[in-house]
């Protein structure tokens, strides 16, 4: 399926109604209105297939081993208030599981000054969340595979954790999130030696509860729109079932317009229904 970058966040309108900041791997993070961090030793990086590669090695013969690293930020203070946040990364690394606590070699985290975070470290066979009240939740994976992390934050005070469409852990929120100050910050880390990741996509924002299509929330239903509800329709991406009695799951409830809990042809007539196009 063609990729492009998208980046949908629009400061001017309700929190509710921030919509969707999606990150393509075709593209460098700091052309999609990222900011990437100065850094002391600098990760490799390069774009290949759809995909944004980062590898970064031990800079020297130590001691001390001095990483190098590769990190990128997107501010969250448009979703400041919002009823239900999600954040969801693809991603793909080789790097052992024993720099995990050195928020390596992939990392992902949503945080803010005001003390509320919750931690993502991806190894190439186990992922690390970290919730604010420090608790440690370990999940081994299957290495040589990329994997969907998703974290769910609601109305209702409750964060819940996926791996591939699948509840890893659900619990109560330390306060509200995200605030004016609150971030994403994503990137590669070396760990005992040359690490390799490959990133696919970052998207977060809320998740349109109105049945309405218009999952970029910008008042219209186009084709930027068709673009994530037909994801869902397809099985372009693993971890994505499209198709008559296939769980939508969490990344696709938004397309589930009759809500049978599946993406199928039913869904295609409402959306084509309400197809506006650009206004």
């Amino acid at each position: 399926m063609l990729k492009f970058a998208l980046s949908f966040s629009l400061g001017l309108v309700a929190p509710a109604l921030a919509g969707i900041v999606s990150y393509e791997g075709n593209s460098f993070p700091e052309d999609v209105e990222w900011e990437r961090r100065d850094t002391h030793f600098s990760a490799d990086r390069w774009l290949q297939g759809g995909w944004f590669f980062q590898s970064a090695d031990i800079v020297g013969p130590g001691p001390p081993e001095l990483p190098e690293e590769d990190i990128y930020e997107y501010s969250l203070a448009c979703f400041e208030g919002g009823a239900t946040l999600f954040v969801e990364w693809r991603i793909e690394t080789d790097g052992p599981r024993e720099g995990i606590e050195a928020c390596a070699p992939a990392v992902l985290t949503v945080s803010g000054r005001a003390g509320i975070f919750y931690h993502f470290t991806i190894a190439k066979d186990q992922v690390r969340f970290i919730h604010t009240d420090l608790s440690v939740l370990l999940s081994d994976i299957e290495a040589g595979l990329p994997h969907t992390y998703r974290l769910e934050l609601d109305a209702d005070g409750f964060y819940t954790w996926y791996i591939d469409r699948q509840v890893i852990d659900v619990g109560v929120a330390e306060g509200p999130y995200p605030t004016a100050d609150s971030r994403v910050v994503f990137g590669a880390r070396a760990t005992g030696g040359t690490i390799t990741a490959r990133c696919d996509y970052i998207r977060f924002g809320t998740i349109p509860e109105d049945g309405s299509a218009d999952f970029d929330s910008d008042e219209d239903v186009d084709s930027r729109d068709f673009y994530f509800f037909h994801e869902c329709l397809t099985n372009d991406r693993p971890g994505i079932n499209g198709g008559p009695d296939e769980d939508a799951g969490p990344g696709c409830r938004f397309a589930d317009f009759d809500a049978d809990d599946d993406v199928d042809l039913r869904d295609v007539a409402v959306f084509q229904q309400i197809f506006t196009g650009t206004e």
